[in-house]
């Protein structure tokens, strides 16, 4: 079926707002109960977005899409939502977090209210960078806030983004006061280190930098690492730079084990971690049982 006409582009703020660990919830607190969590989770969200003068788009899953009418509106929203979802009771001890990605530029819509365009691939993106808790925006964004609110937000990074020649430079909106933040060099677009990522199959070596491209591995052959353990999915993990570090993500059915050196092994399920030091990515089963898997080494060199 061919797409409705597009209308003419219009600026706007377009947000992805997620749910974390919403697998986790599903298993430990079962179907019932994880559900209505999510449900009242997703109302919060809602109704924040729509205080905010936001027009709730679609929801997807445990995700919904918004479309703000500035960066302005978007940022007060998603700061509402962090503080009135981390407000929720836990569910089974699970407790109940978001993580918020948004970008502001032109955007196309249909006549069924949907949205499209590179403001919304990249806001998806952001939204994916986003750790638990995390609210992730661009400089494009962060350069249409008044002052009182831009001084919320920090400079974290630049990405490189497919299709785009030039680096997004990304903002991290702080809606929390704690002591453990992690420092960030503003003074310099240099870091007083580098880190770099080996992952290790068979006769297959792959270096990544903070800047590459997510590294997929599983069994398809449209894989960066194909890897032919029966074990393991066709699409297995994904590993992404992620805030000066590396993060390896679960897209698996049988999960995907992790060992550090020095430290006991666990499994992910459609969750992430950072990879640190050295150690170990096995399929279906932990390291002491499996025949093979993925070594990974991350490296700090001072520059």
């Amino acid at each position: 079926m061919d797409r409705e006409p597009l209308n003419e582009a219009s600026h706007g703020s377009v947000m992805f707002a997620d749910l974390s660990g919403s697998t986790r919830l599903y298993e430990v607190a079962g179907n019932a109960a994880a559900m209505a969590a999510v449900g009242r989770c997703l109302g919060v969200m809602r109704s924040c977005s729509e205080d905010c003068g936001g027009r709730i788009v679609k929801t997807i899953g445990d995700e919904i899409m918004v479309l703000f009418p500035a960066a302005e509106r978007a940022l007060q929203a998603a700061l509402d939502m962090q503080h009135a979802v981390s407000e929720l009771p836990p569910v089974s001890g699970v407790p109940m977090s978001i993580h918020i990605g948004f970008h502001h530029g032109p955007v196309l819509s249909d006549i069924s209210g949907d949205v499209f365009g590179d403001t919304v691939n990249l806001a998806a993106r952001l939204c994916k960078l986003a750790s638990r808790g995390q609210i992730i925006t661009s400089a494009e964004s962060v350069g249409g806030l008044p002052d009182w609110l831009r001084r919320t937000t920090r400079y974290l990074y630049p990405i490189q983004v497919r299709g785009r020649e030039q680096p997004v430079e990304l903002f991290e909106a702080i809606w929390q006061q704690a002591t453990d933040l992690t420092l960030v060099d503003t003074e310099s677009p240099r870091t007083a280190c580098s880190v770099f990522l080996t992952l290790r199959y068979r006769s297959a070596l792959v270096e990544m930098s903070l800047a590459s491209a997510p590294v997929t591995i599983g069994r398809d052959n449209a894989m960066t690492i194909v890897v032919a353990d029966r074990r393991a999915s066709r699409f297995q993990a994904t590993v992404e730079a992620r805030g000066g570090r590396y993060v390896l993500v679960d897209r698996s059915s049988n999960g995907t084990h992790v060992t550090i050196d020095g430290e006991e092994g666990f499994i992910l399920r459609r969750d992430d971690v950072m990879l640190r030091s050295h150690g170990w990515i096995t399929f279906g089963q932990s390291m002491e049982g499996a025949d093979e898997g993925v070594e990974f080494f991350v490296r700090v060199e001072r520059v």
